[in-house]
């Protein structure tokens, strides 16, 4: 049975339920971690948004920088690949001893929390995102009220808003991301893509098939986006194929899409092709061989 499986099947009912806060830390532990003192009815909303989830989620989908699931699947890797869901996860299984509870200032700022679902000795980990109104700022400019008897009343401050939902679970070795833009903003690092891209602009070979490659830096700029895209151009590494500025210049003047050349052969990219070029670099941009339509598609899967 797959890891996916037993996620669904896990018996949640019979588990027991922690609830942890995080914030993000500077320093090389990357996150900070307190356990949130819970009652019954507090844990029984956890199982019973859990088994909601898992009940919905019936697909999974590797997951890659650019994938996407539906309403219905999840993005499925392994959690070897993502050092912050790592660093977090070391974080609250550490012992006891070594953890505080929650103080009512770290819950209004945490940026996150985590639930663990325990039931013999395996785990599953669900995380999500706070609201905005966990935040001080936010909170401070709210006034809080509950309607009771036809008469609304104020109540006090310290309340936190829990989703029946989360972005993505952990169980055994394998993650499963229901939001990916939650996932990645949560415990993934924008500066390993910016790394990648700055890695990527001095690279000789990829240097050499433009004119210039500023321009497509300062498309790309601090864009979370586009540096995923970068990172992904980088890896496929079509631009170190022989003759690649050839080919392209080929199929672009057959196809008209307008990319520009020098008079050496280098791409030349300005505002009004750099998205052109990048889908290129990406291979995203396809040709339907039985309607003759060209496509611009987000990701790629060869048959």
């Amino acid at each position: 049975m797959t890891d996916f499986a037993k996620w669904r099947q896990f018996d949640y009912d019979n588990s027991t339920v922690q609830l942890w806060v995080f914030k993000k830390s500077s320093s090389s532990v990357k996150f900070r971690a307190w356990h949130v003192r819970t009652d019954e009815q507090v844990e029984n909303l956890f199982r019973d948004a859990i088994r909601s989830e898992t009940s919905r989620i019936s697909e999974k989908v590797a997951y890659s920088h650019l994938s996407q699931n539906n309403e219905n699947s999840c993005l499925e890797h392994s959690l070897e690949d993502s050092e912050g869901l790592i660093a977090l996860l070391q974080v609250v299984d550490a012992p006891e001893a070594e953890n505080t509870d929650a103080q009512l200032k770290q819950l209004k700022g945490a940026v996150g929390y985590l639930v663990k679902f325990q039931s013999g000795d395996r785990t599953v980990y669900a995380v999500r995102k706070t609201a905005p109104t966990w935040k001080p700022t936010v909170r401070n400019k709210l006034i809080n009220a509950i309607f009771v008897n036809g008469e609304l009343s104020a109540v006090p401050d310290e309340s936190f808003t829990f989703d029946s939902y989360f972005d993505f679970y952990c169980f055994n070795e394998t993650i499963f991301v229901a939001s990916k833009r939650a996932y990645e903003s949560t415990v993934s690092d924008r500066a390993v893509y910016k790394r990648s891209f700055d890695d990527l602009t001095v690279d000789p070979q990829f240097l050499s098939i433009f004119s210039d490659v500023e321009p497509l830096k300062q498309y790309v700029g601090q864009n979370a986006i586009q540096l995923r895209r970068m990172t992904v151009i980088q890896q496929r590494a079509l631009y170190r194929i022989p003759e690649f500025p050839e080919k392209v210049k080929t199929v672009s003047n057959a196809r008209n899409w307008g990319i520009n050349f020098d008079d050496n052969g280098k791409i030349t990219v300005c505002e009004n092709t750099v998205r052109v070029v990048i889908q290129v670099l990406l291979d995203h941009r396809l040709l339907s061989e039985v309607t003759e339509t060209i496509y611009d598609v987000p990701d790629a899967e060869a048959v």
